[in-house]
């Protein structure tokens, strides 16, 4: 058996077991396990398209670079964060089933979940990169994207934060790009990888995937928050019709700029360290 065959057999059938370990007892409230089953689902999950992904291309996040792939982890929880502090602005979603913890004990357990949150939405998008609808978007169209027209961009991005304070029932559909609006520039302005010197050279793979992989990872979010405790709860003015799981339709929208601000904000993070992941 190849090398590719023997790695798949060891961490593909043990995201799969952690699943359904901890989708069961999350899903039936088996305490004390189902409440701190999320990290426990989402790394089954990521380990399983992990997987996927060195089946098909014979490498992936993982077997590429350990130490990446174990970074993605620690830039996960200080980039949700943000949008925890983002959230206290336009109050759009709650957790329920928390109160019993202390503030600390709920900092150390919300950091530990958060964490999750980038390794899952790159592993969606380097699967999703595997298959060749994506790969027909590597020769789009070119945008010039000038140096004032990206201080621009990024200068829009910062004024969203104060708006959103200002007028949170109207402006908050920006929190699911102001993040990346603001740190996409810099990122090309320091070298990094970017959306914004992808878009340049009329590349536009990235955009596709990691919008699409946001989509898919919030396909899986919703549904397995859906009967889950502790979860979270959505409040979204004017648009929080037609609910599908917790989150309104009209609200799955958000993944898509979402997972760019994934891209964004992972290089943002890591690129003061390392740049061990490339995508």
């Amino acid at each position: 058996m190849s090398l590719r065959g023997r790695r798949f057999l060891i961490h593909g059938p043990m995201g799969l077991a952690l699943i359904a370990v901890f989708w069961s007892v999350s899903w039936l409230h088996v305490d004390p396990f189902g409440r701190h089953s999320f990290f426990g689902l989402w790394l089954g999950y990521i380990l399983v398209v992990d997987s996927i992904v060195l089946w098909r291309r014979g490498e992936s996040l993982l077997t590429r670079s350990p130490a990446g792939f174990v970074l993605m982890f620690v830039a996960s929880a200080p980039l949700w964060w943000a949008f925890e502090g983002i959230n206290q602005l336009t109050d759009n979603w709650h957790y329920v089933g928390v109160s019993h913890y202390s503030a600390s004990q709920y900092g150390l357990l919300a950091t530990w979940n958060f964490s999750i949150v980038i390794p899952a939405v790159f592993e969606t998008a380097e699967l999703l990169s595997a298959f060749a609808v994506i790969q027909r978007f590597s020769h789009g169209s070119k945008l010039s994207l000038p140096g004032p027209a990206l201080v621009a961009i990024s200068a829009f991005g910062i004024l969203m934060i104060p708006a959103m304070a200002l007028w949170p029932r109207f402006v908050y559909p920006v929190a699911w790009m102001s993040l990346f609006l603001i740190l996409d520039p810099v990122n090309l302005a320091l070298g990094r990888p970017s959306i914004a010197s992808d878009i340049r050279r009329g590349d536009w793979r990235n955009v596709a995937a990691f919008a699409l992989g946001a989509l898919v990872c919030g396909w899986f979010w919703e549904m397995w928050n859906f009967r889950a405790l502790p979860k979270w709860e959505y409040a979204i003015p004017y648009l929080g019709f037609a609910r599908v799981f917790e989150m309104p339709v009209l609200g799955y929208l958000g993944y898509l700029p979402f997972g760019l601000e994934v891209y964004a904000g992972y290089h943002f993070l890591t690129g003061w360290f390392s740049s061990d992941v490339k995508n």
